[in-house]
């Protein structure tokens, strides 16, 4: 028992880590936990992926399943038939989920962002979100980056509805509408926007930020009470992977997701989370007060923008360390 304990102490951790001695997966050895893990085909799924790779969730004493998904809603319907205990992916599947099922699911961890970006053809003369008035948008209705689009035409004082046509495609659709002029313009996220800039020359209009969510099941966490403990070391010590296996780590989603990996190193060498980490100790993921702020703003933003139709009680405080 006390070498179980002990291994969770970041000092410990740390030196562990750094003399390639695996007591961990041996003190975790006999209480595995059992953890089916679902993630999206977007830079929030490399973490997880490298996860999944460099075994190091078992050094955790996790038993990891892993499911890849193209987009963060059909996750979430995993997540609600119980076929997933924790999904990788961002504010407003989560937003969705809560609003019709509250207190179903707790965010456990912030894995930094990436960004999504309004793009138009090389040839559009617009340079502005306010200059696409009366044009067409090409967009994945119910994501982030819709309530992010709906927020910024309203800071402009125009009106979603009569100043601009939306269009709602599916993700994999979206450089299509673009380069067969269905739209004038696409908000597409990362790193399928970088792509599409260097090959097509698409020229980016505006960018928002796209923040990264880890989110348990309730019911998961109380039935495996040490279960977030243990995720959020492994989680830890994948970010630390990553930069210390940069080009592995590149190569590895770059593969999964048919893209260069010279993309995904450069998009992830942008995420907040990577910088500046030597060690464990250094890699902040917890669901903070000031994360959990920023999901609250969320929420209610959602809610006034008519993307879910239920008002969502902020989250207190409590649920930080459930």
């Amino acid at each position: 028992m006390f070498l179980i304990r002990t291994l969770h102490h970041p000092t410990l951790r740390n030196l562990l880590a750094g003399i390639g001695i695996a007591l961990a997966s041996t003190g975790h050895a006999n209480d595995a936990i059992p953890i089916r893990i679902a993630y999206p085909q977007a830079l929030n799924g490399q973490i997880p992926l490298v996860l999944d790779k460099s075994g190091i969730a078992k050094s955790h004493g996790l038993d990891a399943w892993y499911t890849f998904f193209q987009n963060g809603p059909p996750m979430m319907e995993a997540l609600a038939a119980g076929s997933v205990d924790v999904v990788v992916s961002s504010y407003q599947p989560f937003a969705v989920f809560i609003s019709r099922q509250p207190g179903k699911a707790t965010p456990v961890a912030n894995l930094g962002h990436a960004s999504y970006s309004l793009l138009t053809p090389k040839e559009a003369k617009e340079n502005s979100l306010a200059d696409l008035k009366g044009k067409r948008i090409a967009l994945s209705f119910g994501s982030d980056s819709h309530l992010d689009l709906l927020r910024s035409i309203r800071k402009f004082g125009l009106d979603p509805a009569s100043d601009f046509k939306l269009l709602h495609m599916a993700p994999n659709e979206l450089n299509l509408a673009l380069n067969q002029g269905f739209a004038d313009a696409a908000v597409i996220r990362q790193p399928q926007a970088r792509r599409l800039e260097r090959e097509f020359g698409l020229r980016n209009v505006q960018t928002w930020p796209h923040y990264f969510l880890v989110i348990a099941s309730s019911e998961f966490l109380a039935r495996q009470p040490t279960a977030k403990e243990r995720l959020l070391d492994a989680l830890r010590e994948t970010v630390v992977y990553i930069t210390r296996n940069e080009d592995r780590a590149a190569e590895w989603f770059g593969e999964r997701l048919r893209l260069s990996p010279a993309i995904i190193k450069e998009l992830s060498a942008q995420n907040p989370l990577f910088k500046d980490v030597k060690n464990a100790d250094d890699v902040h993921i917890e669901f903070d007060a000031a994360y959990r702020q920023s999901i609250n703003d969320w929420l209610a933003a959602s809610f006034e923008n008519g993307l879910i139709k239920n008002r969502v009680e902020p989250l207190k405080e409590q649920e930080d360390n459930q």
